[in-house]
């Protein structure tokens, strides 16, 4: 199935995807595809929404052939804004007016029946087939996605790096039906002051309004792309200039007829090349919106814009046919079932992706379901007499299904709540724990987890308790105040230092986020034990000397690479008394392998530019793989069905930072046995330990400060 491929988040990118809007124009009320003067009915702009469609379904599904069907979102919105734009000037020049009231009633009828009914199962399966973790996230989007402010809220976590790490949201597509619903707010009260103006024609009006936008949100799409890509991603600003292309092509509707029909038909084709081009070329690595957008906008608009002539040798020769106006007449709701189909199929197969045959065994089912949609839910409820007698009518109903979707969303929210006592508010054990001190505390961890394999129901008294654990707040990274953890894009960090800011040692932190995820127990030690505490710690990027990609991003890292110039000055400045380093084992983000050797090589080449006289450096091992949290909340009453057993590979790696550390003349310490015995159990005394497959939970590396202590030779905890 694949996920964004957002840059800085996880999978091949659920974000990257667009919904359709109605290309007719009928006297019920139904919107064309057209300017005034244009065709009543654009077959070809009908056909256009199927290829898009298609586009993300196929992408979504996990097919090679399209590493760049993420581009269909922008074909929809350059199709929306084109439609859009043709019934407010239709209506203008009908009546003289704009009724902002009719414009929402009809956004009302065609968007939210359909958008409504899809939440509320998403959520639904999310819960049944998911767990409570992944339904009680479902939920949280869900009520986002309801209110069609999605988009940043997705934007918002996906800039959170743990976040990229976690399954992806069921309604995550609603994002740029967010995006659009945006759109739909801002540009009619932008239309009515540009109409309101006098001096040139309305045209003329709009056209250098438009003209404005443009040229600003593709500059800032550009410039943000490069800053914030994950942001740039969901931004409406980013996007609003597609949709503005779009409505500049309606307004431009009277020169663009006057263009020769053979010229319009060749430039047709030159815009569906463009499109498939960009479907076929781009990929997760793909610096996307960007200036790389405007390769399938263009396209669109050629498409839009030639096929006015409506010659017979242009595009619509073949989007005009039956299957294509099919497709694109269902296009709306295969958008909106094709993801939480696949997403759920994911999470019941207990996947993060299934193979592709699957995946197009549950797009068929997708596909049944938007035809039941379109017949049951979107015609009927989109022409329905009582809602076309009055605008007021289909507003309120409108408004009375976003209340109902959020309604539906919290009776489900209750009727999943977890058993017992676990259903409660965090206790305040969810952040401190008793640890062992002394000697033999690396002793008492190993014979605490001999038995965890025993366990066989969740325990009572759960540290974190379950819902703490569902909202993934059990983490010791540095407090996100602090800035002190780099992303993706960052290359530096402020002067981070915690422990005892007055003390005269220094212990430097060093890594990617399987460093940060020690922050916390190893800050209470150093302030324990009088030691200024500096961490460097930076996303995906691995501590060993390496050559790696970004994630979703093409070529090799420079944002790693100066990283590690700027860490290493940094480690040199201050003269620490004691280095500690330690890495995620994880494949490479950009889909790779390293081989044993080149790890280590990439990290004995790492210590020998720390060493220095009097520092004292420390490889801490990788903790083991895990299934993580959201499995434990589908086996409440089996937890080892929960537990993992290391992997050779894993063992193999851990061997090559053993090496490595030996031939630098630093302290190897393997972790193996403070998680695993014959296997590893998701739940070791009454601590849950990870946050997610792959990161430590903060009560249960607090547990382990005293075996920190041990190996590290601090002072414990009294």
């Amino acid at each position: 199935m694949g996920g964004m491929g957002v840059p800085g988040t996880r999978v091949a990118d659920p974000a990257r995807q667009g919904r359709p809007e109605p290309t007719r124009f009928l006297a019920s009320g139904d919107e064309a595809g057209t300017a005034p003067e244009d065709r009543a009915f654009r077959p070809d702009v009908e056909g256009l929404r199927a290829i898009a469609v298609l586009a993300v379904v196929l992408f979504h599904a996990g097919l090679r052939a399209v590493p760049g069907g993420y581009i269909g979102v922008d074909v929809f919105f350059v199709i929306s804004g084109f439609v859009i734009t043709g019934v407010l000037l239709r209506e203008r020049r009908a009546t003289n007016g704009t009724s902002l009231l009719a414009f929402y009633g009809r956004r009302c009828r065609r968007i939210i029946p359909a958008a409504t009914l899809v939440i509320v199962v998403a959520v639904l399966l999310a819960y049944e087939f998911g767990g409570f973790s992944i339904g009680s996230q479902a939920a949280t989007d869900g009520r986002w996605a309801a209110v069609f402010l999605s988009n940043f809220h997705f934007a918002s976590t996906g800039t959170n790096y743990l976040a990229s790490q976690q399954a992806p949201s069921p309604v995550q597509n609603f994002w740029s039906l967010s995006v659009e619903e945006q759109f739909y707010l801002a540009y009619p009260l932008l239309f009515l002051v540009l109409a309101g103006r006098r001096g040139l024609t309305l045209r003329a009006r709009l056209a250098l309004g438009l003209v404005v936008v443009v040229c600003a949100s593709f500059t800032f799409s550009v410039l943000d792309t490069a800053h914030d890509a994950t942001g740039a991603y969901f931004s409406p600003l980013t996007r609003a200039w597609e949709l503005a292309l779009g409505a500049l092509v309606a307004v431009a509707t009277p020169l663009l007829l006057r263009v020769p029909a053979r010229l319009g038909a060749a430039a047709s084709w030159v815009g569906l090349g463009s499109i498939v081009v960009s479907a076929l070329a781009f990929d997760a690595r793909t610096a996307y919106p960007g200036a790389a957008v405007a390769l399938p906008v263009v396209g669109a608009v050629l498409v839009i814009a030639g096929g006015m002539s409506a010659h017979p040798l242009g595009a619509e020769v073949v989007l005009g046919r039956a299957p294509f106006r099919g497709v694109g007449r269902i296009s709306y709701s295969l958008y909106l079932w094709h993801w939480p189909i696949l997403v759920v199929a994911a999470d019941a197969a207990g996947k993060q992706s299934l193979p592709v045959l699957d995946n197009l065994g549950w797009v068929a089912v997708a596909a049944v379901a938007a035809v039941a949609t379109y017949v049951v839910v979107e015609n009927p409820i989109r022409h329905a007499r009582f809602a076309l007698r009055s605008r007021l009518v289909s507003v309120t109903m409108g408004a009375g299904l976003v209340l109902a979707t959020l309604g539906a969303v919290a009776v489900q929210a209750d009727v999943f709540a977890l058993p017992g006592g676990q259903s409660g508010a965090a206790s305040s054990t969810s952040t401190s724990a008793s640890t062992p001190a002394g000697s033999d505390a690396v002793a008492a961890v190993e014979r605490l987890v001999a038995v965890a394999s025993r366990i066989k129901t969740v325990p009572a008294h759960l540290v974190p308790p379950l819902p703490d654990i569902a909202t993934r707040v059990n983490l010791g990274f540095p407090p996100p105040s602090t800035h002190c953890f780099a992303g993706y894009n960052q290359s530096s960090v402020p002067a981070c230092a915690f422990g005892d800011a007055t003390a005269a040692r220094t212990m430097v932190l060093y890594g990617d986020s399987h460093a940060a995820m020690w922050f916390q127990a190893l800050d209470d030690l150093a302030v324990r034990d009088r030691w200024k505490l500096v961490i460097l710690s930076k996303a995906g990027c691995p501590a060993g000397l390496l050559s790696t990609h970004a994630p979703n991003a093409s070529g090799d890292w420079a944002a790693c690479d100066r990283w590690h110039t700027f860490a290493l000055d940094r480690i040199k400045a201050l003269g620490p008394a004691m280095v500690i380093v330690t890495q995620d084992l994880q494949p490479r983000p950009d889909g790779g392998r390293y081989s044993a050797t080149q790890w280590q090589r990439g990290l004995q080449k790492l210590l020998g530019r720390i060493v220095a006289p009097g520092v004292t450096t420390y490889v801490l091992g990788d903790t083991p793989f895990a299934e993580g949290p959201d499995c434990i909340f589908k086996h409440l009453r089996s937890v080892q069905g929960c537990a993992v057993t290391p992997g050779r590979r894993a063992a193999q790696y851990k061997g090559a930072e053993s090496r490595a550390a030996r031939g630098a003349g630093a302290r190897y310490i393997d972790v193996t046995a403070w998680f695993c015995s014959r296997s590893c159990s998701p739940v070791i005394g009454d601590y849950d330990v990870y946050v997610d497959h792959q990161h430590l939970g903060l009560a249960y590396t607090r547990y382990l400060e005293g075996a920190l202590a041990e190996v590290f030779r601090l002072r414990p905890t009294p």
